[in-house]
């Protein structure tokens, strides 16, 4: 995956999976571990992609910086299910977020709280933006 990303902000402790890990009793996958490092915080310079027949953007990834605005942990708040973790921000609030586990990236409407399926992998939804 070849992604320019915009913005961003280098990840302040490495050892951050391991302890959001340890306190949700997840397993983050080392293709989202790798797209954070290399991505964290910033904007991908294509960032449009679709839900359904509705065009979407995704305007950051979250930072896995304590600290910075638009994180994982005050996502991880807002979002309870375990099952579902945060992993962009779109520019009005609403999340993307992996489900663990059958490894579809969804998006998270925050006013609904509705799921909706991009209908791809985290490779195939970085590879579709545009």
């Amino acid at each position: 995956m070849d992604i320019k990303w915009n913005y961003k902000i280098d990840l302040a402790d490495k050892t951050v999976f391991g302890k959001i890990e340890k306190e949700r009793g997840i397993v983050i996958p080392e293709k989202l571990k790798n797209i954070v490092t290399e991505g964290n915080a910033a904007t991908p310079e294509k960032y449009r992609f679709i839900v359904g027949s509705v065009e979407c953007m995704l305007g950051a990834i979250l930072s896995f910086n304590r600290g910075d605005a638009d994180t994982v942990f005050t996502a991880l708040e807002v979002i309870e299910d375990k099952n579902l973790f945060p992993f962009a921000i779109d520019p009005f609030g609403n999340y993307i977020c992996l489900e663990l586990k059958s490894g579809e990236v969804v998006f998270w409407d925050h006013e609904t709280r509705n799921i909706s399926s991009t209908e791809n992998t985290l490779d195939s939804f970085f590879e579709k933006l545009y």
